[in-house]
């Protein structure tokens, strides 16, 4: 059986206004991150986007998928790394 994670979003105001927090329901491994259409479309300004956190899940998993193959293949890491790119 897959684990199943879950995060919420609370969103107030309008689109280019507005703005959220994209939070853990289960156990809180990460504090409330806020978010804006600001920080999507213009600067970050200390906040993040869902692109970011797409990226930053997709880098996980390829440092992971790096880690296994060379492990497999019998030369273990000891540290990898990955990095990717979120477009709006």
């Amino acid at each position: 059986m897959a684990a199943v994670r879950r995060a919420e979003v609370v969103w107030e105001g309008s689109l280019a206004r507005g703005s959220g927090k994209v939070r853990r329901r289960v156990v809180r491994r990460f504090s409330d991150l806020p978010v804006s259409w600001a920080s999507r479309t213009e600067r970050s300004n200390g906040q993040t986007s869902p692109e970011e956190l797409v990226a930053a899940a997709h880098a996980s998993c390829f440092a992971m998928a790096l880690s296994f193959g060379l492990g497999k293949r019998g030369s273990p890491t000891r540290a990898a790394g990955g990095f990717g790119d979120g477009y709006v």
